[in-house]
């Protein structure tokens, strides 16, 4: 039933930390692309400062995965939000005295990336251990509503701390803003996971037998190809916003804040429908979003004019949000408990390490080339690639 996971005790409160800690995520996400615009002025250095906070989680996702399958997911959700605050607050210190380069962002930047790499399975393992199999679908949309509330809400929040008080203090909000999950995970009750016996072998063993699940499973491996189209070309494009903002509709942090709560207002409206129609989804109407999501990427490179811009972000917003979601939704009802936390993080490998992989590739051929001109390729290339995937 639509909406069945918010009359879930547990996952109301764990949502509502989530959402708290997530408005800080997209201040920072906001401040830290503005911030290495300002510092570098190079689209070269936005993509490798979006590729530190990205790349991680395809060194680190899978081993998080396996240590995700094997301890306790409350403790390990604590210690890593908890660090990811200490990080914050370092990055804070260091801008307010004056002692941040574009070397030292990218170096912090990293640090975030990996406890973010670290986070994935542990969250995506923390949400089934709340709701019922029934209730799954509902909790992966009300998941992926409320981080997009926070990806319209976050960036709009980040132009004004950014243009009144300065990065620092964006920086700040973000760490403050962890101990609204801390508080839930300490609260919420974790139902026992399902186990089947089996004797235990090493960390890289276990990788490897999820590895070959996931790769063996039909749908889920054709998903993990299409999530892959997604995030190289898709995501990494949109890593661009901080330069567009500037250097094409010649604006500044308002500017890219307004680009970015566009996206997230078509993220909303994506996880509102799949909250009620999440379990309709199927791998075609994932490929032939990300098909479309080409095209609009493609149109988006070619325009100048931002009033354009902003419902062309927010059509995306809605295609790259389905594609997701709804890839989560499916994988997470297909997988096995005992492997979910390694095929989740598989999963976050992919999408995280496409969208390092993507941000690095387009800011590198922006930074040598042309801006638009580099987007609207990778936009051409989003639509060829979906278009022959594997339907």
């Amino acid at each position: 039933m639509a909406g069945s996971a918010l009359r879930n005790r547990n996952f109301l409160i764990y949502l509502t930390g989530a959402a708290i800690s997530l408005h800080g995520l997209w201040i920072y996400r906001v401040a830290v692309g503005w911030f290495a615009w300002q510092l570098s002025g190079s689209e070269f250095w936005v993509g490798i400062v979006a590729f530190a906070q990205f790349a991680p989680a395809v060194v680190f996702g899978p081993l998080f995965g396996v240590l995700a399958d094997r301890i306790h997911r409350r403790y390990a959700s604590l210690a890593v939000n908890g660090l990811t605050t200490v990080n914050m607050i370092v990055l804070t210190v260091l801008t307010v005295t004056g002692n941040v380069n574009i070397y030292v962002l990218t170096a912090t930047s990293l640090v975030q990336g990996m406890l973010e790499g670290a986070h994935v399975p542990i969250r995506m393992t923390l949400v089934p251990g709340l709701v019922s199999r029934e209730e799954l679908p509902s909790a992966i949309a009300s998941n992926s509503i409320a981080f997009n509330v926070s990806r319209l809400v976050g960036p709009a929040l980040a132009g004004f701390i950014i243009s009144v008080w300065g990065v620092a203090t964006a920086f700040a909000v973000n760490g403050v803003s962890y101990i609204g999950i801390l508080v839930a995970v300490l609260i919420i009750r974790l139902r026992p996971r399902e186990r089947k016996t089996k004797a235990a072998s090493d960390v890289f063993s276990e990788l490897a037998d999820g590895v070959r699940y996931a790769v063996s499973h039909p749908t889920i491996f054709r998903l993990f190809i299409i999530v892959a189209v997604a995030s190289v070309f898709g995501r990494g494009a949109l890593e661009m916003l901080p330069a567009f903002a500037d250097a094409v509709f010649g604006g500044d942090a308002s500017t890219l804040a307004l680009l970015t709560s566009s996206v997230g207002a078509g993220a909303i409206i994506a996880g509102l429908v799949l909250s009620r129609r999440g379990g309709q989804i199927t791998v075609q109407t994932v490929r032939l979003a990300v098909i479309i999501a080409g095209l609009i990427i493609a149109a988006f490179g070619y325009n100048d004019d931002l009033r354009v811009a902003v419902p062309m972000v927010a059509a995306l917003g809605i295609i790259l949000t389905f594609c997701g979601v709804g890839s989560q939704i499916l994988m997470q009802n297909m997988v096995d408990d005992e492997v979910r936390g390694r095929v989740t993080s598989l999963w976050g490998m992919i999408a995280f390490g496409g969208t390092a992989l993507g941000s690095l590739v387009v800011g590198a051929a922006a930074d040598a080339f042309d801006l638009q001109m580099t987007i609207v390729v990778t936009g051409l290339l989003c639509f060829v690639a979906a278009f022959l995937s594997s339907p």
